[in-house]
């Protein structure tokens, strides 16, 4: 699993990089043709690895838990969000992985349930090291959405 933690901070760092000098309102901005912006971007893979991880086995989740339903998925921005909740967000991308990775060799996640990802037809997370996996390829997709929104703030 070690590879795969490292993976995904690469990934995070490398979203992290490619906003670093754009302003909150450029954060904020929803491109012609897309649904969402870079700050929900970034939100949405804080609270899509939280949910598949922690709720989905029955532990309190890491971040303010307010996120989970502006950030959830099938949600779209439906207000400005704030530079602050845009640097806590930030905070979260590493943060909330380095503890996954601290909780991961605990027995805090034996009691899994599984999940059937709407997105990816068939696909089932039948326990925590699936939905690790799948935290791979789920980064990687917002990272491509988030390189062509990039283009267009």
């Amino acid at each position: 699993m070690d590879k795969i933690f490292e993976v995904i901070r690469a990934s995070r760092k490398a979203l992290l990089s490619l906003v670093e000098d754009l302003s909150t309102e450029q954060m904020n901005k929803i491109p012609v043709g897309f649904n969402n912006n870079l700050a929900w971007q970034m939100g949405h893979l804080v609270v899509s690895q939280q949910v598949l991880c922690y709720k989905l086995s029955n532990n309190e989740l890491m971040i303010d838990p307010t996120l989970v339903d502006k950030y959830r998925n099938g949600s779209k921005p439906e207000s400005f969000i704030s530079a602050e909740e845009i640097a806590q967000i930030k905070a979260y991308l590493l943060d909330t992985i380095d503890q996954l990775e601290q909780d991961l060799a605990t027995d805090k996640f034996s009691n899994y349930t599984p999940y059937s990802i709407s997105t990816y037809k068939g696909y089932r997370l039948e326990k925590i090291e699936d939905a690790i996996k799948f935290i791979v390829s789920h980064d990687g997709l917002h990272y491509g959405c988030s390189l062509m929104m990039r283009k267009f703030v």
